[in-house]
């Protein structure tokens, strides 16, 4: 894959996740749930890293890994939030 291709990737897996943060909604306080969502919002800040290194597929892993960890959550109605829609 070309490596603008992977830019415009990073650039739309950021946007959605920064969507995502900044409208999650917790519905169950448990304790493990907020452990989650820190750990996911941890991965965000390590693709930041990656991406500053130049190291953009590792970047896009941790974005994926970010992205993974919020849509368990939010299937096991743990938490709840909104994804950018692509014509957004």
């Amino acid at each position: 894959m070309r490596n603008e291709d992977l830019e415009e990737k990073y650039a739309k897996y950021t946007s959605n996740l920064k969507n995502a943060f900044s409208s999650l909604q917790i519905l169950n306080f448990s304790g493990k749930v907020e452990e989650i969502v820190d750990l996911a919002k941890r991965y965000f800040k390590d693709a930041e890293y990656f991406k500053e290194k130049k190291e953009v597929v590792t970047a896009l892993i941790s974005l994926a890994y970010s992205e993974g960890l919020l849509d368990a959550l939010k299937i096991l109605n743990y938490i709840n939030f909104s994804w950018r829609l692509n014509n957004e």
